[in-house]
């Protein structure tokens, strides 16, 4: 007979959810319990009260082989809980001795039903299903001998449950939510344990942190101690070693990020991000060939990342507890990773593609301490030579409004993800830091637009619009550029470790420096003497401002540049009169029909005098009332 599958905690939390636990009603609960243990019974064949009398019928061994067997053992163990739970809310008033002694009782009786069911499970359940019913009987149990004032065996079986649903918190997220929900109740016995214990450190440390430094110290190493307490306590590690050595154990699943660690609890995630950073470190290694593959990888993992997150927020939701809370910003952080990926590559691919062009045309943006002036005059006395290069131009600042845009969305993603993100993961990813990183990319690519703009507006001998361009190259955007950079200066470099693939390409395409600012910069101000040159016929006062920098002409006031600068976008530039280089990000807005037809309807029309030069008959004075009636005019 092949080996069956019961979810544990999911069974347990649904029966607490649906009969009272969730008004906190232990004797509804019980009384559930209670009634529908004889239904399973009687189903299961093995009722204990026939005609002839009560005849006491157990679950061993020899007649478990179905899930109706492992019901039975768990409502026994679940009604004996309740009533307990009840006497101690009842204890909790009175603080009568005896209560607190019929507590004891009852919980010895809930935990000699899951020892029972941990027993028989592993020969009629799979791996999986024995653990989480021994991890279901060591919670009871831990409950049970705190509650006798044994610290040191309430510990263990609080840390070794906390193991178990550690390598069984994997696959479906509501799996997790619901295993680390049942733990959560044993957070107050692990502190107090802990206390008792004189554990070092205990009173600062996290119950997850105690129990794992309590395994780790005490149990492993003590095997014959531990096996006073837990009988199966050598076989319950055997079948955890095990699991693990299939590769189910859900702490192997991180994701390194930024010189930080995201951990989750999906296996199918974390094989679709190794072979994404995989197929991304092998196309950067290349010299970004198979790029293509690098994108399918990581859209993968975006669409698995968001279906992961989806089913943890409703478990969160459900379940209302740290680790789901916590497993659910862990998606959310790998949804991030791999968006930032994508961007990334889309960046480099359009940049890539403007560098290329930049060379073939021969118009890379220099300085001039490194361009000669015959060089700079080649470049931008391009319009004398009949403008064969505008064409390659225009894709030039077509590809850095593209990049430009996604910087724009990217930025809007990072902002959105963060407000969602929990502390830790905040932390861990440096999600703040990280938005001011596009926010610096996307100035310094607005200022080699503006750059290659002003080269493609001298191209078509629109000089006078080129110098302003520059103009506000070197000046307006330069220094936001330069202020963001800096700021970012401020926070503190990377981790110090090696660079991931994703970190290594979000270095080369969004990482910009103060030098890359500067140089756009100089480039810009070293160009602007040559198109001041070729200006050199305009007249009055563009001539004047022309001829002499000094001598800027007023400014024309611009409502929609003010507009644009209040909403986030590209702010005017100080001494550009004539010319505004609208923000990408502005798109134009069609008419609306509605707008016409309310206009109408505020307009009273001479419907006679137009009915006449239309050629049709007036109406007459008794049609006109009639008419009205009806809502005509």
């Amino acid at each position: 007979m092949a080996p069956i599958s019961f979810d544990i905690f999911g069974y347990i939390y649904e029966a607490r959810q649906a009969h009272g636990l969730r008004a906190q009603d232990y004797t509804r609960y019980r009384r559930f319990c209670a009634t529908h243990l004889r239904t399973v019974r009687k189903a299961g064949g093995l009722s204990q009260g026939t005609a002839a009398g009560f005849r006491k019928r157990q679950v061993d061994g020899e007649v478990a082989n179905s899930g109706e067997h492992v019901e039975i053992q768990l409502l026994l163990a679940e009604r004996a809980w309740a009533y307990a739970m009840d006497l101690r809310e009842q204890y909790s008033r009175t603080e009568e001795p005896r209560q607190l002694q019929h507590v004891v009782r009852r919980l010895r009786a809930g935990s000699k039903a899951a020892h029972q069911l941990a027993r028989i499970a592993p020969g009629f359940c799979d791996v999986r299903t024995g653990l989480a019913a021994a991890a279901y009987w060591l919670q009871l149990q831990s409950q049970l001998r705190f509650e006798q004032q044994e610290w040191e065996a309430a510990l263990d079986s609080a840390a070794l449950a906390r193991v178990i649903v550690g390598q069984l918190a994997q696959g479906s997220s509501q799996q997790y939510a619901l295993s680390h929900a049942m733990l959560e109740a044993l957070d107050p016995v692990v502190r107090l344990a802990a206390y008792r214990t004189r554990m070092p450190g205990a009173q600062q440390a996290q119950p997850a942190t105690i129990a794992t430094q309590w395994y780790e110290t005490s149990m492993q190493g003590g095997g014959d101690r531990v096996s006073t307490t837990i009988p199966e306590y050598r076989a319950i590690v055997a079948a955890l070693d095990s699991l693990s050595e299939a590769g189910d154990a859900v702490f192997a699943n991180e994701l390194g990020w930024r010189g930080g660690k995201v951990t989750f609890a999906s296996p199918q995630l974390a094989a679709l991000a190794s072979s994404a950073q995989t197929q991304l470190a092998a196309a950067l290694d290349n010299n970004n060939s198979g790029m293509n593959a690098a994108v399918a990888g990581f859209r993968k993992v975006e669409k698995a990342a968001q279906r992961c997150y989806a089913e943890s927020a409703a478990a969160a939701l459900k379940t209302q507890s740290a680790a789901s809370d916590a497993l659910t910003s862990a998606y959310l952080a790998v949804r991030l990773y791999s968006v930032c990926a994508l961007n990334a590559m889309a960046v480099g691919k359009r940049a890539g593609e403007a560098q290329r062009i930049a060379r073939a045309c021969g118009v890379e943006a220099s300085a001039a301490a490194d361009a000669s002036v015959g060089r700079l005059v080649g470049q931008w006395g391009i319009a004398a030579a009949g403008r064969p290069q505008a064409a390659e131009l225009t894709k030039l600042v077509v590809c850095y409004d593209q990049i430009r845009a996604r910087l724009a969305t990217l930025r809007a993603i990072v902002g959105e993800t963060h407000s969602k993100l929990s502390t830790a993961a905040s932390r861990e990813v440096r999600a703040p830091q990280l938005g001011d990183e596009v926010a610096a990319a996307e100035a310094y690519y607005a200022c080699v637009r503006g750059y290659y703009s002003a080269m493609l507006h001298a191209a078509h001998a629109r000089h006078r619009d080129a110098l302003a361009l520059l103009d506000a190259t070197a000046g307006e955007s330069a220094r936001r550029a330069r202020e963001l950079v800096a700021e970012l200066a401020t926070r503190g470099q990377s981790r110090a470790e090696a660079l991931a693939p994703a970190d290594r390409l979000w270095a080369q395409w969004l990482g910009v420096s103060a030098d890359d600012v500067a140089r756009i910069a100089a480039a810009a101000e070293a160009a602007m003497p040559v198109v001041r040159g070729l200006c050199a016929g305009a007249g009055g006062a563009a001539g004047a401002w022309i001829g002499d920098p000094s001598r800027p002409p007023a400014m024309v006031a611009n409502p929609l540049a003010a507009a644009t600068a209040k909403a986030g976008g590209a702010s005017a530039p100080a001494r550009v009169p004539w010319l505004v280089d609208f923000d990408a990000e502005l798109q134009p807005v069609p008419a609306k029909p509605l707008f016409y037809d309310l206009a109408a309807a505020a307009i009273d029309f001479d419907m006679d005098a137009i009915e006449a030069r239309a050629g049709k008959p007036g109406s007459s004075k008794l049609g006109s009332i009639i008419g009205s009636l009806w809502g005509a005019r």
